[in-house]
Protein backbone atom coordinates (compact mmCIF):
# COMPACT_ATOMS: atom_id res chain seq x y z
CA UNK A 1 0.00 0.00 0.00
CA UNK A 2 1.14 3.10 -1.15
CA UNK A 3 1.01 6.74 1.71
CA UNK A 4 -1.39 7.88 -0.29
CA UNK A 5 -3.63 5.04 0.01
CA UNK A 6 -3.00 4.27 3.69
CA UNK A 7 -4.55 8.16 4.46
CA UNK A 8 -7.42 7.60 2.19
CA UNK A 9 -8.01 4.53 4.27
CA UNK A 10 -7.76 6.06 7.66
CA UNK A 11 -9.98 9.00 6.45
CA UNK A 12 -12.20 6.60 5.33
CA UNK A 13 -12.55 4.90 8.82
CA UNK A 14 -12.38 8.36 10.72
CA UNK A 15 -15.53 9.44 8.98
CA UNK A 16 -17.42 6.04 8.79
CA UNK A 17 -16.58 6.59 13.04
CA UNK A 18 -17.79 9.63 13.46
CA UNK A 19 -20.69 8.62 10.88
CA UNK A 20 -21.56 5.83 13.01
CA UNK A 21 -21.58 7.27 16.40
CA UNK A 22 -23.68 10.83 15.17
CA UNK A 23 -26.27 8.01 13.91
CA UNK A 24 -26.42 6.30 17.16
CA UNK A 25 -26.34 9.80 19.13
CA UNK A 26 -22.80 9.62 20.41
CA UNK A 27 -20.26 12.16 21.35
CA UNK A 28 -17.11 12.37 19.36
CA UNK A 29 -14.32 11.79 21.76
CA UNK A 30 -11.20 13.49 21.80
CA UNK A 31 -9.00 10.49 21.94
CA UNK A 32 -9.21 9.24 18.31
CA UNK A 33 -8.82 12.77 16.77
CA UNK A 34 -5.83 13.29 19.03
CA UNK A 35 -4.15 9.79 18.20
CA UNK A 36 -3.89 10.95 14.45
CA UNK A 37 -2.35 13.99 14.94
CA UNK A 38 0.29 12.24 17.07
CA UNK A 39 1.14 9.61 14.13
CA UNK A 40 2.54 12.66 12.09
CA UNK A 41 5.29 14.02 14.44
CA UNK A 42 6.60 10.90 15.41
CA UNK A 43 6.42 9.06 12.00
CA UNK A 44 8.99 12.27 11.28
CA UNK A 45 11.14 12.16 14.29
CA UNK A 46 11.53 8.21 13.60
CA UNK A 47 12.34 8.72 10.10
CA UNK A 48 14.74 11.66 10.43
CA UNK A 49 16.86 9.70 13.57
CA UNK A 50 17.07 6.77 11.38
CA UNK A 51 18.31 8.99 8.43
CA UNK A 52 20.91 10.30 10.52
CA UNK A 53 22.14 7.30 12.10
CA UNK A 54 22.41 5.91 8.44
CA UNK A 55 24.47 8.99 7.70
CA UNK A 56 26.69 8.53 10.48
CA UNK A 57 27.27 5.07 9.98
CA UNK A 58 27.88 5.46 6.42
CA UNK A 59 30.29 8.21 7.20
CA UNK A 60 32.45 6.25 9.65
CA UNK A 61 32.85 3.07 6.91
Amino acid sequence: MTTASIEARTLTLARLERAAGQAFGCEQEGASASRLTLVGPTTIALATFATALAATISYLI
